[in-house]
């Protein structure tokens, strides 16, 4: 006996297509446990954690940017306060100067981004694979690490401006379109 995969497939397609965009939003966050972790990368196989964010906000409002964890905190996620209902995520920000990866970051950068799936539950995607993880665990080792932590709504204005303006600070990888239509 085997499954029949398109079967599953229509289902799945029927169920998104009900859903309101936070749902998507979770939804495809989701779709990326376990993929491995692919630096500048944002297709559900493998991505960084702002490609995970990227992609899955255009999974869930069809407005399309690929931009970077801090420009995705200065610029879409503006909600101070943001209400259980609303796409949220959460930013780790540098309280120092210095080296993050292969380049260099002023304090108030935001170094790290996490989609949020519940209260306290975020999906993290960060070497070696994305993971469905505590906001907690992830969290004291940044704050240990001279970060701040703050959570944020999306404030889709914005995103819909950037999409306008046709924002990408990263080029798409290749891959992308293979997973979405244009």
């Amino acid at each position: 006996m085997k499954i029949k995969w398109d079967s599953f497939s229509a289902f799945e397609k029927s169920k998104f297509e009900k859903m309101n965009e936070t749902d998507r939003f979770i939804y495809f966050l989701c779709k990326q446990f376990g993929s491995p972790y692919g630096w500048s990368k944002e297709n559900p196989v493998t991505s960084d954690c702002s490609g995970a964010i990227c992609m899955s906000l255009f999974a869930a409002t069809g407005l399309l940017i690929r931009t970077t964890a801090d420009d995705l905190y200065k610029r879409v996620f503006t909600k101070v306060n943001p209400k259980a209902g609303d796409i949220r995520a959460v930013f780790f920000i540098t309280k120092k100067d210095g080296r993050h990866g292969d380049r260099m970051v002023a304090a108030g950068t935001a170094t790290h981004i996490a989609g949020i799936l519940d209260d306290g539950i975020i999906l993290n995607s960060q070497e070696p694979c994305a993971r469905i993880r505590r906001i907690n665990e992830v969290s004291d080792w940044y704050q240990r690490n001279g970060h701040e932590v703050a959570v944020r709504g999306l404030d889709r204005e914005a995103l819909a401006r950037l999409a306008a303006e046709g924002k990408t600070v990263y080029d798409l990888d290749a891959e992308f379109w293979n997973y979405f239509d244009k």
